[in-house]
């Protein structure tokens, strides 16, 4: 008897212990999964549509009986980028950019000879910038970012005899034809460029392996500071339209090849 006795007060001891474990509660701790800062170096190949204002370049083409430019200007080059470690998402960059745009061949009659004449405009950049990198999703970046340096614009004007076949002997001699000729105005310029990227870096060898390739779009603004104009390199030239600078709206597409998380 006084063995169940205690057997039923054991038991009655645990059904009282449950009915107050139930009265419990407990806090979740909710676990934040800590963010990666943006991590990128490597270079690249990207091509660029720029667009400046030709309106008062043509008009002066049309005035010599040119044809008309046309955008957008196709430029090509390259571009490398590192982040910063002491700040985060942070990254600099350098970028070389060049291309021209010529126009259709006009043919005029010069002392009873036919001579063909056309124009083309040049423009070649280098720039170095600072981004900021925005995680929008695993291995996709928003990257806001500003750059400046240095470039040079150069509109130059052809004309030769057409179907004309000639030889000179030196380097840099007289042509016996003073139709014939080849004229540049030139401009280094200094210019300031904001722009916004989208990047992604593929999985390409695996989800767990690092990335190494990152592809890119680009859209920015040229803001051009002119600096003089001058005759094949040389003589200074006044009165030049403000109107032909390098300003304009570019959009670019390109990869990189390097480290990128």
């Amino acid at each position: 008897m006084i063995v169940l006795a205690m057997l039923f007060s054991s038991i009655a001891s645990l059904k009282a212990q449950d009915d107050r474990l139930d009265e419990l509660t407990f806090e979740e701790t909710v676990i934040q999964e800590e963010k990666v800062p943006y991590f990128g170096v490597g270079g690249g190949f990207v091509v660029s549509l720029f667009t400046p204002e030709l309106k008062d370049v043509n008009a002066q083409l049309s005035t010599a009986g040119l044809s008309e430019l046309t955008t957008p200007l196709t430029m090509t080059g390259a571009i490398g980028v590192a982040t910063i470690g002491i700040l985060p998402n942070v990254r600099i960059s350098i970028a070389n950019l060049g291309g021209n745009i010529s126009t259709a061949e006009k043919e005029f009659t010069v002392n009873q000879q036919q001579y063909l004449r056309s124009a083309s405009l040049s423009n070649a950049y280098t720039g170095f910038g600072f981004d900021y990198a925005f995680s929008l999703a695993k291995s996709l970046y928003l990257i806001p970012g500003i750059s400046g340096g240095w470039g040079t614009m150069e509109i130059t004007t052809t004309q030769y005899a057409k179907g004309v076949e000639t030889s000179n002997s030196t380097i840099g001699g007289s042509p016996n034809d003073v139709n014939v000729f080849n004229h540049s105005l030139r401009n280094n310029y200094f210019m300031v460029n904001p722009g916004l990227s989208v990047e992604f870096a593929p999985a390409l060898l695996g989800s767990d392996k690092p990335r190494i390739i990152t592809v890119r779009a680009h859209a920015g603004y040229a803001l051009s500071f002119m600096g003089d104009w001058k005759e094949n390199g040389k003589t200074i030239v006044n009165n030049v339209s403000s109107g032909i600078d390098a300003s304009g709206l570019a959009f670019q597409l390109g990869f990189m090849i390097g480290l990128f998380n």
